[in-house]
C-alpha cells in the first residue's frame, strides 16, 4: 500500500494566494486523491491524478490545484459534486471547468467552484467528500454557466460498479470521514461506513 503524497509547489501557491486574500488561517488545505482504474487512463503506464483544494467560507467557493488528470474523449467537462458514503446520495454543487491536460505537480492546473448559496458558510449537510467527475457540455463560459449542467453524475463505463465516477475526491471540510485502504493494492476511499463505499484504484 502506498499513499499518495503530494507536490509541495501545488500546495504552496494555494497557500500564498489564501494569505493574500488576507484570511488563509479560515481555510483548511486538504489533499485530493484520484485512480487510475477508470475512463480515460492506461492503468499500466498512467500515474494517480493528486491536487489540493480548500472550501473559503466568505466567499462560499472552493479552489484548488490538480495535475496528472485524465478524462475520455468527448467527457472533458469536470463538474463537482457533494456526495454521502453512508447514504449513497449526491448533490450538484457546480462547474469545474474544461480538462486541463499535460498538468504536472510542477505545472498544475487551477480551478475555482462557485456553491449555491445554500451551502454557503460551510453547511454541507451530511455530505463528506466532494468529487469530481466528467461530463458532457457543450459550452462553459466565463462566469461558470453552462449549455447544460447534469442531472446526475456520470458512471464508468469500464468499472460500472464507480457510481458515481469520481475523477478526484477529497474529505469536505469538518467531515467526519478518513481516508483508507481498501485491504487490497493502492485502492483507497472516504467513508464513515466502508460496506458502502465502492474502493478507487
Amino acid at each position: 500500500m502506498r499513499p499518495i503524497t503530494l507536490s509541495f509547489l501545488p500546495l504552496l501557491a494555494l497557500l500564498v494566494g489564501l494569505t493574500a486574500a488576507g484570511h488563509a488561517a479560515e481555510k483548511e488545505i486538504v489533499p485530493m486523491s484520484g485512480g487510475v482504474l477508470i475512463d480515460g487512463y492506461e492503468y499500466d503506464k498512467d500515474g494517480r491524478p493528486q491536487g489540493s483544494i480548500a472550501y473559503d467560507e466568505r466567499t462560499n467557493e472552493f479552489r484548488g490545484h490538480y495535475s496528472g488528470l485524465k478524462m475520455p474523449a468527448g467527457r472533458r467537462a469536470i463538474f463537482a459534486w457533494l456526495h454521502d458514503t453512508v447514504n449513497q446520495k449526491t448533490e450538484y454543487l457546480g462547474v469545474v471547468g474544461w480538462l486541463q491536460l499535460g498538468t504536472v505537480p510542477t505545472n498544475p492546473a487551477d480551478f475555482v467552484v462557485k456553491a449555491p448559496p445554500r451551502f454557503k458558510g460551510g453547511k454541507f449537510g451530511t455530505n463528506e467528500i466532494i468529487g469530481f467527475t466528467a461530463e458532457k457540455t457543450s459550452r462553459i463560459a466565463e462566469d461558470g454557466s453552462v449549455a447544460a449542467a447534469p442531472v446526475k453524475p456520470s458512471g464508468s463505463a469500464i468499472l460500472p460498479a464507480l457510481q458515481p465516477a469520481f475523477y478526484l475526491y477529497a474529505k469536505l471540510p469538518g467531515a467526519d470521514a478518513e481516508r483508507a485502504f481498501c485491504g487490497h493494492g493502492k485502492d483507497f476511499f472516504y467513508a464513515k461506513d466502508p460496506a458502502r463505499q465502492t474502493c478507487y484504484d
